[in-house]
């Protein structure tokens, strides 16, 4: 990196030894991953963890903030609270925050995620058209069918199009695949809801997910994965086209 690019005031010690926090969040870390601590239990008050790992309570508060931030742990303010191991949804906010940044920093535009959605999501719903049992099948045809009544009221929302996504993924039993689907699905919600709409575009989407639906239903995987991808590519064509400046458009000559 050109000294141009450096920020002058910003210098890099170098480290000696790893500092205690670090420890003693990589020790937390290895009780999480061996299953001796698990999802949803909550870890001893701070005073204790403090004596329990010899150090100081300042230190231990920066290795419970570091796992806050990776997704580990939850920590909860007020009575009753605490820090608590994250569950399934704690990984997802994690990955799902750092795709955020990744897109808020401008590295990666909404037709990225749309790309990769596009790799994803046909083989996706050809795979849960094989795995889905009932209860999968009830709750995903629940939300289309709440989806189709907003339709008949004129209503425009887009409340239920990213749970129809992850209750799709969910139905594949395979919790990598949920966590990255639902994260990428959570990081392009803002452009989503930024694009404009028309009652026919809403209702194309809506028609798709019945489509989507009615193939799992069949178990017909190969219908399930070509509606998905046609859903997935009319999504990134109209997101495309709503990215674009209206200056973008050529001028007439005078």
């Amino acid at each position: 990196m050109s000294k141009n690019n450096t920020v002058a005031s910003f210098r890099i010690a170098p480290l000696n030894r790893r500092r205690v926090s670090e420890t003693v969040a990589e020790q937390l870390r290895k009780a999480i991953f061996s299953g001796r601590i698990q999802s949803g239990h909550k870890l001893p008050p701070e005073r204790d963890m403090a004596l329990q790992f010899d150090t100081s309570r300042v230190a231990l508060r920066e290795a419970l903030r570091a796992l806050e931030q990776e997704g580990m742990i939850r920590i909860k303010r007020g009575s009753g609270g605490g820090a608590f191991v994250a569950d399934f949804n704690g990984a997802l906010r994690a990955l799902a925050g750092s795709l955020n940044t990744v897109v808020k920093l401008g590295q990666a535009k909404s037709g990225d995620l749309t790309e990769v959605r596009a790799m994803l999501e046909p083989d996706m719903a050809r795979l849960a058209s094989l795995r889905a049992n009932e209860e999968d099948l009830k709750a995903i045809e629940s939300v289309v069918q709440a989806q189709e009544e907003e339709l008949r009221a004129g209503s425009l929302s887009r409340k239920y199009d990213i749970e129809f996504h992850r209750l799709v993924a969910a139905a594949c039993h395979n919790p990598v695949l949920a966590i990255v689907i639902g994260a990428i699905d959570e990081s392009i919600r803002d452009p989503i809801l930024r694009s404009k709409l028309t009652p026919e575009m809403r209702a194309g989407v809506v028609g798709y997910h019945r489509r989507i639906f009615d193939a799992m239903r069949m178990r017909d995987g190969e219908l399930a994965y070509s509606v998905m991808k046609e859903h997935i590519m009319a999504v990134q064509t109209h997101l495309g086209k709503s990215e674009q400046p209206e200056s973008s458009a050529p001028m007439e000559k005078p």
